[in-house]
């Protein structure tokens, strides 16, 4: 019988889940009017990983609007900055190529700049999911 906690690949069971936070490059605290646009922009860079990792929840404090945090469930075969480089990579380039185009150039005058370089990432183990899951969405 099938255990629905763990994921199954043809050799692997497994469970592996990331806490990840990025935030703003220089801190601006510049997320809040983008908060839809960016949350739609991850879900884009979670449909291109092709089921490689899924986001479970994702976050942005609306009073510090300058981080994001998310709890991702991942493949062993992914590494955990490969995932925060599709979410950046692709944001940034979804955000900058919209709407927000002079909203941004307010904030950074060089184009293609949102996020910094570095990110906070925490392995969590299954007994703490909703704890991580209730301390992210108190972010929001």
């Amino acid at each position: 019988m099938k255990d629905p906690k763990y994921n199954s690949l043809n050799h692997a069971k497994f469970i592996i889940k990331y806490h990840f936070i990025f935030s703003t490059k220089y801190r601006r605290r510049l997320l809040f009017p983008l908060i839809d646009d960016l949350k739609n922009s991850f879900k884009r860079a979670e449909s291109l990983a092709d089921r490689k990792w899924k986001i479970e929840i994702v976050e942005i404090d609306k009073n510090k609007a300058d981080h994001v945090h998310f709890l991702v469930s991942a493949r062993p075969q992914i590494a955990p900055f490969e995932i925060v480089h599709s979410l950046k990579q692709i944001s940034t380039y979804d955000i900058w190529h919209s709407k927000w185009f002079n909203y941004l150039r307010n904030y950074y005058w060089k184009q293609h700049h949102l996020w910094t370089r570095g990110y906070f990432c925490s392995t969590i183990g299954d007994v703490s999911t909703k704890t991580i899951m209730e301390y992210i969405e108190k972010q929001g």
